[in-house]
């Protein structure tokens, strides 16, 4: 009996120690019942509005939460602890909260950081330290264009060519001779904004005519549009983004400019565009990728029906019920990696996120997937163009794919 029992207290002691030592290999952040995860947003700041997506990450989060949590593939189910950090559109801040979501809350993975600066301020410092820096809120091409050289790195919205591509692609049918003239901001995104159209539009009889830039700490852009507006374009590529893209149709609409327009893929998508009148916004065009909550499209679909009962429950006051689910998108990818996590490594998270392609999500246009193999890190290619009328994005031909180089 004696026998058995040190038998027995041996075997207990060699599971224990096989437990410690699996506990032992798992990264930071991860416990058996909890993911802990970090993301940065501008609440305060020239692209507050923006901040949008953030706290729809940080809502829907809750709600997985209340619906259990997320199950992965070592059995257990966890649920998501979120901190959120206002940046306010400044890089050095950024810089400061990616490092304390690092080195004092110990973070599994930082998701959803809004803004390319501010995520040109932190990537190195999050590849050196090998922390997941995922779905970023930037469309920035360098996200997806050195995946060897940033492999914790990976974007989310489609980048400038993909935007560009698929505007110039429609631009050629609608205005085959058309005169262009472009707003950017003067950083990566903005610059590689213009150069796409430029791409996009070479062999063909449109051109650009006209480029003005500006910068995140101007307070209007109304001398760029009184510019712009004289150099005899008829189209208008507003590529600015948040408050200055708005300030941008506003000013254009007071000096009496009315080109054909085109806005920036995430300032159509916020719910910012459908703030100025009606009358100021009919005939824009965009592209989407994403579902429009406020559409008679969708009013039965159980992914927009799934996106509001999170949003009423959890985004708290100022939720906008136009604005399109970028952060949920974003969200539920990030839940689908985590379901075939099995060691609780951020090494295997970032396999994972690699090997995605044509994953389904419950907040992408029909048609629309994420696609990071086949793209080699550029998760979004697909979208299809929407025109105002009416205060909606009404959506007009077939998904287009648009290449990210």
């Amino acid at each position: 009996m004696r026998h058995r029992s040190c038998l027995a207290a041996a075997i207990g002691l060699s599971l224990s120690l096989l437990g410690s030592s699996a506990w032992a290999q798992r990264s930071p952040g991860i416990t058996d019942d909890t993911v802990s995860v970090g993301t940065i947003a501008p609440l305060s700041g020239p692209t507050a509005p923006l901040s949008i997506y953030n706290r729809q990450i940080d809502a829907y989060f809750k709600y997985v939460n209340e619906q259990g949590g997320v199950k992965m593939a070592d059995g257990k189910t966890r649920k998501i602890a979120l901190r959120l950090i206002d940046a306010a559109g400044q890089p050095s801040r950024a810089v400061s909260a990616a490092r304390e979501l690092v080195e004092q809350d110990q973070v599994f993975a930082i998701l959803g950081v809004f803004g390319t600066n501010e995520n040109q301020a932190i990537v190195d410092y999050l590849n050196a330290k090998k922390v997941p820096h995922l779905y970023l809120l930037s469309a920035a091409t360098a996200w997806g264009a050195d995946p060897k050289g940033r492999p914790w790195t990976i974007g989310f919205p489609p980048v400038p060519a993909t935007q560009t591509a698929i505007f110039g692609a429609y631009l050629k049918q609608v205005k085959p001779d058309a005169k262009v003239a472009v707003l950017h901001a003067n950083d990566e995104y903005g610059k590689d904004g213009l150069e796409g159209i430029k791409h996009a539009l070479a062999g063909s009889n449109a051109k650009v005519v006209a480029s003005e830039s500006y910068e995140y700490t101007d307070t209007t852009v109304d001398s760029q549009i009184v510019k712009l507006a004289g150099s005899g374009a008829d189209v208008f590529l507003n590529f600015a983004v948040g408050r200055p893209a708005a300030q941008a149709l506003q000013k254009a609409s007071e000096v009496g400019w009315s080109p054909l327009r085109f806005v920036e893929t995430s300032t159509a998508s916020s719910g910012l565009l459908k703030r100025l009148p009606s009358a100021m916004i009919e005939g824009v065009v965009s592209a989407a990728y994403l579902k429009d909550p406020a559409s008679d499209r969708f009013k039965d679909d159980e992914g927009v029906k799934t996106y509001k009962a999170a949003m009423d429950k959890f985004f708290g006051a100022g939720f906008d019920p136009t604005a399109q689910p970028m952060g949920v998108a974003l969200a539920e990818a990030f839940v689908k990696n985590l379901r075939e996590l099995k060691t609780g490594q951020r090494s295997e998270l970032m396999e994972i996120v690699r090997k995605v392609d044509k994953q389904e999500n419950a907040f992408l246009l029909p048609g629309v997937t994420f696609n990071n193999a086949s793209t080699n890190g550029f998760p979004i290619t697909q979208m299809q163009i929407v025109v105002v009328h009416d205060g909606l994005l009404v959506p007009t031909g077939d998904i287009m794919t648009g290449s990210p180089h």
